[in-house]
């Protein structure tokens, strides 16, 4: 046990140990304090007991952080409801502990474990403490009675007095025997093994019955487990004793020692720290099935698996994603492999890439959405019509690229369709490797003889769905990014170089100059009302999207629902888009709904149709009976909308007609030949599946500046033109359909640059991050190195470290870039490489410490498990223990390092990882390539692509934050999270506040920045923080989320100085001496002075991070970073699992006498590096 913590306890007939070692006894049925908090104000915490006649507990009362909770036996009541364990609120947690129940305060004020008669609080010993615990001083003293009178709570029950402690022969010998032989060595017995064997001795003695002294030495087993597997486990075995081992359930076993978390079919290879417990437990080689025929020893081949709430037994098999086959086996799903088809969705200004990346872009161009050397699709989006915010998509466009010629398909939001020039009204087939039709009045299918197809929406919204076969991976570029499960390529831009926002991202990839877009905004106080009532029905448990919450996470569309309907001038339309959305995305998970659209997004039909909620396109035109239809050799997915009656098709007028009338198509021709029409005043015919034109010839030629050539549209041959610019000159040209305009344009093969000249495209500089550069440059790009060679940049390919980040209320972003939050009431496994296996190297776990009466998260606790010990991180401090004994003393090398840089400390570990913690609720983990796609947790599998980032410890696709998070939890003794809320949910009243004081992320101090970090999920996460319960410092969720974006920033190469002494404020001279000035602060600081450590790692941490920063003077050279004090190489201290002084004599866990010498340990003569 800690130091710091003291522990009081009482067991047996009426046996007390208060927390200065005093042990006595009395017997009472009356009412007790037994520790109460000792102050003015009423104090933290107030512990009351009751005993029956037969000394076992009648009632236990605990008031702690606002909750009150009475224990009648197994009835346990919490704020006067009954509850099931294992309990969990944001600040108590209740569990059931091998033989005993275990109360614990989440902000580490106290934990209280108890059983029928006995009954331990361990506390920290700052507390001032008053009852029958007494205090870490004096109390109790000689008069035992006085004391106990004073803990008696006042009531018509008679006084007690201690006892006379009774003595006989016999009973001294038998417990000396048993005492002496099991217990007496143990580090929380040793020291009060007289009292422990005069209590036994008095047992003994009153009843002349060895039974009676079975609860002292269960007393006893229970403080030896701390001390790990010992020969106290075999007391019961002893044939003076005659205590039975408790009667365990089928196939469990009793031990003294056993796993304080044992492995279960939920968890194969549980996490352990060094305490073990008493209880029964599974025999070697079974473990506890918790998830179907709960609480019995199974085999790990018998053990069931789950999903979303439903059992499966061992060797079952389902389907699971995109046509694989699922078996439930050794107690995870095992997957057979299967490719999904990819794809991008644009609805409005929301994108989501081919990888899964959704982001937003405020358009107001012509954009290449995916290209391809064969074939490419650009999108237009422009500001939405009058009386709506934000923005819309106008228009689609589909380019062939082929040796001989580019076709291009234009489909409008009116539903219009062009071909090379021509419009078209109604629905047409085509012949050259396209075919388009509208199976129903909301949308229209495009299908390529290339396994393309597109899905476009035209009513309520424009919106549209690309889809790729699921085994043509390629490296498309554009909006879209690259179907290659690669996230981390996804904001590739034009050029060649990796952006780090969308904003620049999407701008690389305009098709022709054009003006910025608008962010959108709510267009009135009603619309805002409308959104806020009537999105809540995604929500709605028994609501028409109830059925689709268990596969697909509704949260994300009803936040963007209420952003998005309020911006629109007809909210009903866009409210219905985006149910639509939500409904569209449960479909590609084959979670069909029906019924929604009634009441509000009620849709009605020419009475010729009727509307259908799943409309699949395969075999619904006439030309799906006369010629293979491509639309059936691979699905889409299924879309709503008015179509034709069943046994009906369409022909080529879209009008529905039986079989029998349909027309027949030859050579995939959709016209009549011979057909005369006028194309901008020149006479066309169609023949053969093509327009041919005639065309005029003739250019008049004018002198313009800068290089450019005029064009006269006088001129017959004249045709329409855009002018390409640096940035995008490899992208298709774009003459968008427009008549000729007369003006100055740059001769074919030339582009503008920023200047207004006409260049060629070799001679263009390069663009980056919304900034240029010159041929030539170099920059970095994570670990890459990029070169602008030619207008385009040439980066380096090397694997680049990857990192995860949680912070403040549980804001996670994955080694893979998904941001989430969850924060759950338990510790979870936020890195490891078990993965559901036995024979892991590492973990790293993460809990959540609250504070403020609402349970907010101010501190976070970190255990890194490697080898054989258990680095902590809490309280602003690192300690280590041993969980192992080794077995062979030899030194290999450290296993770790701590630094301090800055505000920060970093741990260094030997496996490739580096945690980065700022002492309060920011934890970083940094992981070396040789790590990619071989982790697991919180932090996702590392793997690049952003899809699979929740899978869960069962080994299946996870819907949300919830249900992801809860997989990880290292317990199953901690009960699930069912709701979260966060700080602006809890406050609402602050969060125009939050949103006003959030605001500096996006204000002008963090302008050269947000070209290169987006700061939207930083801004959404600081708003949430800020709701804080307090103002005075003790939360700082703000400045940690600031802090996140700055640092963001500061890894990009924009350093920005934000703190004010009137903002989140670090003061410095706090380490400074009177009159010294050694320590500054620096917003981007490293270590650039000689340290204690460097003197035995011999090599500096080049991080840049904000905080405190020593320049050393002469006379004290070295940094000693263990006291964060300038010293001489003889006061330089170490850290061997703890802080020790220069000059400082530890033993280590070899048993070695060690001493600290200028910075090294120096162990039995040998020269070992611990620092």
């Amino acid at each position: 046990i800690s130091p710091i913590i003291g522990e009081a306890s009482t067991w047996g007939k009426g046996a007390y140990k208060a927390f200065n070692g005093r042990i006595f006894s009395f017997e009472s049925s009356c009412a007790y304090t037994f520790c109460h908090h000792c102050v003015e104000s009423g104090g933290d915490f107030n512990i009351e007991i009751k005993r029956n006649s037969n000394s076992d507990f009648e009632k236990i009362a605990v008031k702690i952080d606002n909750n009150e909770v009475s224990i009648f036996g197994d009835n346990i009541v919490v704020n006067e409801k009954s509850v099931q364990i294992p309990y969990d609120n944001k600040l108590i947690h209740i569990k059931k502990y091998g033989e005993h129940y275990v109360l614990k305060s989440r902000r580490g004020i106290l934990s209280l474990m108890w059983d029928k008669n006995k009954l331990s609080l361990a506390l920290h010993k700052q507390y001032p403490t008053c009852g029958l615990c007494g205090n870490f001083n004096s109390t109790p003293g000689d008069n035992i009675n006085e004391h106990i009178a004073r803990s008696k709570i006042p009531g018509d029950c008679p006084k007690a007095v201690s006892k006379n402690y009774e003595v006989c022969e016999d009973g001294v010998q038998h417990c000396d025997k048993i005492i002496g032989t099991y217990f007496e060595k143990c580090r929380k017995v040793a020291a009060f093994s007289t009292h422990y064997r005069m209590i036994c001795v008095d047992d003994y003695c009153r009843n002349r019955d060895k039974n009676a002294t079975c609860d002292t030495y269960s007393e006893l087993s229970r403080l030896c487990t701390s001390d790990g597997p010992g020969i106290y486990e075999s007391w019961r075995d002893d044939l003076d004793v005659t205590c039975g081992k408790p009667t365990c359930p089928e196939k469990h076993i009793y031990k003294e020692c056993g796993p304080s978390n044992p492995a279960t079919c939920s968890d194969v290879a549980p996490f352990q720290d060094s305490e073990c417990v008493n209880g029964c437990i599974c025999p070697e080689g079974y473990l506890l099935d918790d998830i179907g025929r709960k609480g019995q020893c199974v085999l790990k081949a018998e053990c069931p698996c789950d999903l979303h709430g439903k059992i499966y037994q061992s060797g079952e098999v389902r389907g699971g994603p995109c046509g694989s086959q699922c078996t439930c086996q050794d107690a995870k799903w095992s997957c057979t492999e299967a490719l999904c088809p990819g794809r991008c969705k644009v609805e409005g200004n929301s994108i989501t890439t081919f990888d899964g990346v959704k982001y937003h872009h405020p358009g107001n161009c012509h954009y290449l959405a995916i290209y391809d050397k064969d074939w490419s699709v650009s999108v237009e989006l422009r500001p939405c019509a009058s009386g709506q915010s934000g923005t819309c998509l106008n228009s689609v466009t589909l380019h062939l690229n082929s040796s001989v010629s580019v076709d291009k398909y234009v489909f409008d939001r009116n539903g219009t369709i062009t071909s090379n020039k021509i419009k078209h009204k109604s629905r047409y087939d085509y012949s050259d490797g396209v075919y388009v039709f509208k199976p129903s009045s909301s949308y229209l299918q495009v299908e390529t003889n290339f396994g393309v197809k597109m899905q476009i929406q035209i009513a309520p919204a424009m919106q549209l769905y690309v889809s790729l076969p699921p085994n043509d991976f390629t490296e498309t570029v554009g909006l879209c990014g690259s179907f290659n499960n690669r996230v981390e390529d996804d904001l590739m831009s034009s050029q060649n170089i990796l952006e780090k926002t969308p904003q620049t991202f999407a701008d690389s990839w305009e098709m022709m100059p054009c003006p910025k877009g608008n962010p959108s905004s709510c267009i009135s106080i009603e619309k805002e009302i409308f959104a806020e009532n009537h999105c809540g029905i995604f929500l709605d448990s028994p609501g028409p999207f109830a059925s689709c919450h268990p596969i697909v996470n509704v949260k994300p569309y009803y936040e963007e629902c209420k952003r998005y309907t309020c911006t629109c001038k007809n909210s009903k339309d866009c409210l219905c888009t985006i149910f639509g959305n939500y409904v569209k995305a449960c479909a590609e998970k084959e979670v069909y709904m029906v019924g929604w659209r009634t009441g509000l997004c009620d849709s009605s039909c020419p009475s010729n149709l009727v509307f259908k909620y799943n409309i699949k396109a395969c075999n619904k035109t006439c030309r799906s009976l006369s010629e293979r239809y491509r639309s059936c050799d691979i699905e889409g997915v299924p879309f709503d909308g008015c179509t034709c009656p069943d046994g009906m098709y369409q022909n080529n007028e879209g009008n529905c007609v039986p079989k029998s009338q349909c027309d027949c198509y030859v050579s995939g021709e959709v016209m009549k030949p011979g057909k005369l029409i006028n194309i901008n005043n020149n006479k066309c015919i169609c023949r053969d599946g093509i327009f041919l034109c005639q065309t005029p010839i003739n250019l008049a030629q004018q002198n313009c500046s800068g290089g450019a050539e005029y064009v006269d549209c006088r001129n017959p041959r004249a045709q329409g033109r855009v002018d390409g610019k640096c940035g995008t000159w490899s992208m298709p040209g774009f003459d968008e359909n427009l008549p000729c305009k007369a003006g100055c344009y740059c001769p074919v093969g030339m582009v503008r640059n920023s200047k207004g000249n006409c260049v060629f495209p070799e001679d263009c500089p390069c663009s980056f991050g919304g900034s240029e550069y010159d041929q030539g440059s170099v920059t970095l790009v994570g670990c890459n190195k990029c070169t602008c060679i030619k207008g385009s940049w040439s980066c380096t390919q090397n694997e680049c470290q990857t990192v995860c980040h949680i912070y403040g209320e549980g804001h996670v972003r994955s080694f893979d870039g998904k941001s989430y939050s969850f924060d759950g009431l338990c510790q979870y496994s936020f890195v490891e490489d078990y993965c559901g296996r036995e024979n892991g190297t590492f973990r790293i776990l993460t809990e959540s410490i609250p504070c403020c009466e609402d349970g907010l998260t101010c501190s976070r606790k970190i255990i890194v498990s490697f080898q054989d010990q258990n680095v902590v991180l809490h309280d602003g401090k690192v300690t280590a223990s041993k969980i192992t004994e080794s077995k062979e003393c030899g030194f290999n090398g450290n296993t770790y390092s701590v630094h301090t840089v800055g505000l920060y400390l970093i741990l260094k570990f030997s496996n490739g990882i580096t945690i980065i913690w700022d002492k309060n609720t920011r934890v970083s983990a940094i992981l070396d390539p040789r790590w990619h796609g071989k982790v697991c947790g919180l932090c996702g599998n590392n793997n690049g692509d952003l899809k699979d980032d929740f899978i869960t410890r069962h080994s299946t696709e996870a819907i949300g934050a919830l249900e992801f998070g809860n997989s990880w939890k290292t317990s199953q003794k901690c009960s699930d999270t069912l709701q979260q809320n966060f700080p602006c949910d809890s406050n609402p009243y602050c969060k125009t506040w939050a949103v006003q004081k959030c605001e500096i992320i996006r204000d002008s101090i963090f302008k050269e920045c947000h070209h290169k970090v987006d700061p939207e999920a930083y801004l959404e996460a600081c708003i949430e923080e800020a709701c804080a319960c307090d103002t005075q410092g003790k939360y700082l969720g703000f400045c940690t989320a600031v802090a996140m974006y700055a640092e963001a920033c500061s890894a990009v190469g924009v350093c920005v100085t934000w703190r004010k002494p009137d903002l989140c404020p670090v003061f410095c001279d706090y380490y400074n001496e009177p009159g010294e000035c050694s320590w500054r602060y620096e917003p981007c600081g490293t270590v650039t002075t000689k340290t204690c450590r460097d003197q035995v790692i011999g090599q500096k941490f080049s991080a840049v991070l904000e905080g405190c920063y020593a320049k050393c003077p002469d006379n004290a050279p070295y940094l000693d970073e263990n006291l964060m004090k300038c010293v001489t190489l003889s006061e330089c201290s170490c850290f061997y699992n703890d802080i020790i002084p220069a000059g400082g004599v530890i033993q280590d866990n070899c048993g070695r006498t060690c001493y600290c010498i200028a910075g090294e340990l120096e162990c039995s003569g040998e020269y070992l590096l611990f620092t």
